[in-house]
């Protein structure tokens, strides 16, 4: 699968984050999230580089930066008394970087396996399965997947390689092929650990290929 990590379709599942409605109206959206993870994150790398944790010298690099900073602060504030324009325009530099900060970082084939993993777990809920159609429905009636067809959806939700079954039962309904919460479970669910060797009677070899103690 190519993923392009500009797309805004990136968020394949549907994931709550980006809600329901039009892809249109949905990709404006998220835009303004974008903005919002890129604040987060330049806030996120200022305190880290304020607090100094890693710093040899903590005590005296956060007095010296906090000096710093309400130096910047200050200036900022006359800048913005005294020419105005000039705030406009360092924020619409923040802004800028923001938005560089918040690119999607590209996610790998695996990873986007288990978030249509996650998105059909999302959908079936506490229900025994969900029927293919109704996962059909459910999956375009979201902006992320609004742009697949049936045949398209299917060929995803086997690469993902989730088992459609020919009938599955839900409630009082049968004979139409689905997808059994229980198969969702076992795909999410990490690999068991390996069953512990047999003991080994005192006086006896171990068995052929068994580990030797330490």
């Amino acid at each position: 699968m190519a993923i392009d990590s500009e797309a805004d379709t990136l968020e394949l599942p549907p994931v709550p984050e980006f809600g329901s409605g039009r892809p249109r109206v949905a990709a404006q959206r998220i835009h303004p999230r974008r903005l919002g993870r890129g604040h987060l994150k330049l806030y996120a790398r200022l305190r880290a580089w304020t607090i100094a944790e890693d710093h040899p010298s903590r005590g005296t690099a956060v007095a010296v930066r906090a000096s710093g900073l309400t130096a910047g602060a200050l200036l900022l504030w006359r800048t913005a008394n005294e020419q105005p324009r000039m705030l406009g325009v360092a924020a619409g530099l923040y802004a800028i970087q923001a938005w560089r900060a918040g690119r999607p970082v590209p996610i790998t084939e695996d990873e986007l396996k288990r978030r249509v993993l996650l998105g059909v777990q999302h959908l079936i809920g506490d229900r025994p399965g969900i029927f293919l159609r109704d996962l059909y429905d459910e999956f375009q009636a979201r902006p992320a997947a609004a742009h697949l067809d049936d045949a398209r959806l299917r060929a995803v939700l086997l690469h993902s390689g989730i088992t459609i079954h020919k009938s599955v039962r839900i409630g009082d309904q049968t004979g139409r092929s689905g997808i059994k919460a229980a198969d969702i479970t076992a795909l999410l669910s990490p690999n068991p650990p390996n069953a512990p060797e047999p003991p080994v009677d005192a006086g006896h070899a171990p068995a052929e290929g068994a580990a030797k103690p330490a």
